[in-house]
């Protein structure tokens, strides 16, 4: 690889377009070598039940590090984005209902000992995963300290009293 090469792969702002629906492993440093920059992640296919992103763990190295996940399709049923070490920090905002325009909100937050790995998306499911529906947004952070990663989301779903309590959980990603 060329230095020019390496310099964009881990400083530049770049987007990826995930168009086939499979598990991706953006963690894997003999592909990804992110160090720095916005990273956008736009998924652009309906992901099947389970899928697994996982992303790049936080690291002294990758302070100033932007992850932002992007759904312009909605999965087909379940998607789980994160981490096998790195914790979770941060917070989220959500909106659902079954039926547009009377649509209610929740939020929920967590901090470094809640030991959370991995947000679960559930659009149309489960109320307590509520999210993922096109216009999703997840961004994480990633500040310089090892296994800490900052969260901020915005999710959409379409499920009646979604409550987004489980929205984040400590299950390692498997991708």
């Amino acid at each position: 690889m060329k230095s020019q090469d390496m310099f964009q792969n881990s400083y530049a702002d770049e987007t990826f377009y995930l168009t086939v629906d499979e598990a991706v492993n953006f963690a894997d440093t003999t592909k990804y070598i992110w160090k720095g920059g916005t990273k956008t992640i736009l998924i652009n296919v309906a992901l099947s039940d389970a899928t697994d992103i996982r992303l790049p763990e936080a690291t002294t190295d990758n302070a100033g590090l932007q992850v932002k996940i992007v759904f312009a399709l909605a999965p087909a049923e379940n998607v789980n984005i994160g981490f096998v070490t790195t914790n979770i920090v941060g917070g989220w905002v959500g909106t659902s209902d079954a039926t547009e325009g009377v649509a209610a909100s929740f939020v929920g937050f967590s901090v470094v000992g809640d030991g959370y790995k991995r947000a679960e998306l559930d659009k149309d499911g489960e109320v307590a995963k509520a999210g993922g529906e096109a216009g999703t947004i997840l961004e994480f952070f990633y500040s310089g300290v090892a296994n800490v990663a900052i969260y901020r989301g915005h999710l959409i779903a379409d499920v009646d009293s979604a409550t987004g309590t489980t929205h984040l959980v400590t299950t390692t990603i498997i991708a």
